[in-house]
């Protein structure tokens, strides 16, 4: 109901106080007819804003449930594809029956890896480094691999290396109790106290990342793997970002990825792959 109340009091009727003339009675309610379609217009759009603001609530909420509930495999999956050593070769050799000619070539290609990694000149220089970029790469091969027959055992021996030289050279013995690959840099980056993934700052997360990939060795296959993992992580972000806006694909891709089973990529305004 419109409020008729004037600076004359409101109406009381005809025998009421301050009762008010039939004509301005009559131009009240004229005034009043003719003000009505743009005061409902305002409350529509106070409870249309107010709607908006509650399936965002809702959307974003729904998002924070998901990514407590299924975050660490949403990111992980997310980010498995950049990887640098995709391929098991050790795993490949120890098949039984292979065949010479695949087994050759699995063996060079596994040698030029392991070239790449940690005896390429740069690594060369002294024992040191050259244990550590081992380490470095074997940390990023797959949990498989790295139980394979040529891998198994030979971390610890490495970290054993790179204490000795350490105290031979007299430098501060780097902590390499936590894995030194990239992948697992950037999930410790985004991890909080109890090993579970937290939504933090993108750029705080990247900067954290950077500076620990910093104090490594490094090589090329790694560089190009750190790049890629930062790449993934700023689209899982935006996927997120989107989802918590209300964007049902978004959502679906979220999901998907909590299951394995979609790749993570940059979705466009209108809900299709750029």
């Amino acid at each position: 109901m419109v409020n008729t109340v004037g600076v004359q009091g409101p109406y009381l009727g005809p025998n009421g106080a301050n009762a008010t003339p039939q004509n301005e009675t009559a131009k009240a309610r004229s005034d009043a007819k003719g003000q009505n379609p743009s005061a409902k217009s305002a409350n529509d759009t106070v409870s249309l804003s107010a709607a908006a603001r509650a399936v965002l609530n809702g959307a974003s909420a729904r998002v924070d449930a998901l990514i407590s509930d299924r975050g660490n495999a949403i990111f992980r999956n997310a980010l498995a594809g950049a990887r640098a050593y995709q391929d098991n070769y050790a795993a490949v050799l120890e098949q039984p029956g292979l065949d010479a000619e695949t087994a050759r070539e699995t063996r060079m290609k596994m040698l030029e890896r392991e070239r790449e990694a940690f005896t390429a000149p740069e690594h060369t220089g002294d024992v040191l480094t050259r244990a550590r970029a081992y380490i470095e790469f074997y940390d990023s091969l797959s949990e498989e691999e790295q139980n394979s027959e040529r891998y198994r055992g030979t971390r610890e021996t490495m970290q054993a290396v790179v204490e000795q030289e350490s105290v031979n050279a007299g430098v501060e013995v780097p902590d390499l109790s936590q894995s030194q690959s990239p992948f697992d840099t950037l999930l410790n980056a985004l991890s909080d106290e109890d090993g579970g993934i937290a939504q933090r700052n993108r750029q705080d997360v990247i900067e954290a990342f950077r500076a620990r990939l910093d104090a490594q060795v490094g090589s090329q296959a790694r560089q190009r793997e750190s790049q890629e993992l930062e790449s993934r992580y700023i689209a899982l972000q935006d996927l997120i970002e989107r989802a918590r806006r209300g964007d049902e694909t978004a959502y679906a891709r979220l999901e998907a990825l909590s299951e394995d089973s979609a790749r993570v990529a940059p979705v466009s305004e209108s809900g299709t792959d750029e």
